[in-house]
């Protein structure tokens, strides 16, 4: 039998994929603001010129990255955004890959200076173990001296109640909303689009989970990988952090 299909890949494929550039925002507010951080940060191509982006979705951080000169190899398990990324690659410096990016050796052996893991991406794993074995992949990979940058929606803190709803997007035709069940180790999200057709309202939904990810956490799994912590901070409504890769790695 074929392994199964994981549950995130599932609900993009069938439900938010179609409504996900509207749903964040727009292509070009994003990658606008994926280049003030990447220059913020001073992100540029030094070394070796490659740069991994997983979990890339539509080229929110491949495209600028590709326009500051780094070879990058865009990786997301979702077929429908690479196809979006495709028609938007402003040349020849992004190649894709469609998989999980969990399966290391389809995006390994790159000898890269850069890995990205952004947009909420490590939510999406299954577990805690799963990101810890991530992020030490990314330290074996990475050249010494290349940074690893990760963001992710912060999830640990508890709400007032255990169910929040929250307001995502709407213009005169859709409305988003996400559905947010705290649990103890996962978020269950539902998300629900409101559509006009023909002067009525349509309601479709689908749901999956995410991880509670901690900053801290995260931080501890990066540096006992073996990275030394550059940044911990806010991006674009999440928490970004970037680690650099001292090539002194703890067991």
């Amino acid at each position: 039998m074929p392994p199964p299909v994981p549950e995130a890949k599932a609900h993009y494929d069938r439900f938010l994929a179609g409504h996900y550039l509207w749903m964040a925002g727009g292509f070009d507010a994003n990658t606008v603001r994926s280049r003030q951080f990447f220059s913020a940060h001073r992100i540029l191509p030094i070394f070796s010129g490659t740069a991994i982006d997983l979990g890339a979705g539509c080229g929110f951080a491949s495209i600028p990255l590709a326009e500051t000169g780094f070879h990058v190899t865009a990786v997301d398990i979702c077929q429908p955004l690479l196809d979006e990324l495709r028609g938007r690659i402003p040349g020849p410096g992004i190649e894709m890959i469609a998989g999980d990016l969990l399966d290391f050796p389809i995006w390994t052996g790159r000898r890269p200076e850069l890995i990205t893991c952004m947009g909420d991406t490590l939510t999406h794993l299954p577990d805690l173990d799963s990101v810890c074995r991530l992020i030490r992949q990314c330290h074996v990979e990475l050249m010494p001296g290349g940074k690893l940058i990760l963001s992710f929606r912060d999830y640990s803190g508890e709400p007032d109640g255990s169910v929040v709803i929250v307001p995502v997007r709407k213009d005169g035709k859709r409305i988003f909303l996400c559905r947010l069940e705290y649990l103890r180790e996962h978020v269950r999200v539902t998300d629900i689009i409101y559509s006009q057709l023909s002067g009525k309202w349509k309601r479709s939904a689908s749901e999956y989970a995410k991880l509670r990810l901690a900053p801290a956490l995260v931080r501890e799994m990066m540096e006992q990988a073996g990275f030394r912590i550059e940044f911990i901070g806010p991006e674009n409504g999440m928490i970004g952090l970037i680690g650099i890769n001292e090539n002194i790695r703890k067991i």
